[in-house]
């Protein structure tokens, strides 16, 4: 009995041993390298990301900070100040997208920018809690502007400040619709 386990056991050098154990350790290690390979490539069709893709990037000229409505190239032009966010924005949006459409078409003359009190680089000259706008301000060191403000401006002077929409609507000849 004994001669027969003698015989079912193989013996193995230590250098025989030391390569089956790095040949072990190799296709593991070529296993696991491919079985990461594998799982990125199934959660990677998910999640597709377009790095490579390059969008044109647009310009709004229309819209104007505090800081850079005084400088126009236009010698005369009209700016409307408000807060996107406010609940009254959309009429005001609506008035300046008709103006906007008859300008386009060449009905009107003179251009409207826009400007957002939402911008932080405008907030300094919005009037605080209990402050009052200046609507006799000439110039930007007055200037001091409510929740909507209407401006005409020419060449680097306020000319009309108007707060109310019903008063901007007669001064660009447009009615809301």
């Amino acid at each position: 009995m004994k001669k027969n386990v003698l015989k079912s056991q193989k013996y193995y050098s230590e250098e025989q041993q030391e390569i089956r154990r790095f040949v072990i350790i190799l296709g593991s290690i070529i296993l696991v390298i491919l079985a990461i390979y594998i799982i990125s490539n199934i959660s990677g069709k998910k999640n597709t990301y377009h790095y490579n893709e390059v969008k044109e990037g647009v310009i709004n000229n229309d819209i104007v900070t505090i800081g850079t409505m005084f400088n126009r190239p236009e010698g005369e032009y009209y700016v409307i100040v408000y807060d996107e966010k406010d609940v009254d924005a959309i009429t005001y949006e609506s008035v300046l997208n008709q103006y906007n459409n008859y300008y386009s078409a060449g009905f009107k003359k003179d251009k409207v920018y826009h400007c957002n009190l939402a911008n932080k680089l405008n907030e300094d000259y919005i009037a605080k809690e209990g402050e009052k706008s200046n609507p006799k301000a000439k110039t930007i060191d007055d200037l001091k502007l409510g929740k909507f403000t209407f401006l005409k401006i020419k060449d680097g002077k306020i000319t009309k400040y108007i707060e109310d929409i019903d008063k901007v609507k007669v001064e660009l000849g447009v009615e809301e619709g």
